[in-house]
């Protein structure tokens, strides 16, 4: 029987499985010999023994970086979601009137959601900021050259409009300028469809 062994396979290994090589590389190595008899793997540790330690050594160095790193990650993610949730009300304040339009149109829908157009740069530029997300990946438009598509506030968004009744004052007002704007620019212009509500 031949086996196939590919040392790239190895470090691709689950954290698990590299956690278990280490307990038992650790276990042949430094447990007493008595111990170690009872398990008949006295002779594998005298003969093996070089191989066994840089197995542990190994799997070992590659647990305590995929903690470190894991932490790292852990704790740079806490403070980038601090840091994000505290700039929110600065960052919803330089939307301009068409941005707050948009946002203010999708917090007075009961789901927070609503068909905006796809090809719009407000739209694009709202959903790349995280403020606005699509709810779902497929949609069946009828008009390709004025496509619209279903998107939803974020959370964090509605969560700052509802305990902030004067940026909320602030989002009513552009969207109710923008709507007084669109309904006198469609008088002129039947065909007109410019603004998203």
């Amino acid at each position: 029987m031949k086996f196939d062994v590919n040392i790239a396979d190895f470090f691709k290994l689950p954290t698990k499985i590299m956690f278990a090589i280490a307990l038992a590389s650790g276990m042949i190595l430094f447990l007493p010999d008595n111990i170690v008899s009872k398990m008949y793997m006295v002779d594998f540790r005298d003969n093996y023994g070089f191989a066994i330690g840089l197995l542990f050594l190994i799997s070992f160095s590659i647990l305590v970086v995929t903690l470190i790193v894991g932490c790292y990650n852990y704790f740079h993610d806490k403070y980038s979601l601090k840091k994000f949730k505290a700039t929110a009300k600065e960052r919803l304040q330089k939307l301009d009137d068409y941005q707050k339009a948009i946002v203010y149109g999708l917090y007075i829908e009961d789901s927070h959601t609503d068909e905006l157009p796809l090809h719009d740069g407000a739209v694009h530029w709202l959903e790349q900021n995280l403020i606005i997300t699509k709810t779902t990946n497929q949609y069946a438009v009828s008009d390709l050259n004025n496509a619209v598509f279903p998107f939803m506030l974020q959370p964090w968004v509605v969560e700052e409009l509802q305990k902030d009744s004067e940026l909320l004052s602030k989002f009513h007002t552009a969207y109710t300028q923008m709507e007084a704007k669109y309904k006198a620019q469609s008088r002129f212009n039947d065909s007109y469809s410019g603004y998203p509500y």
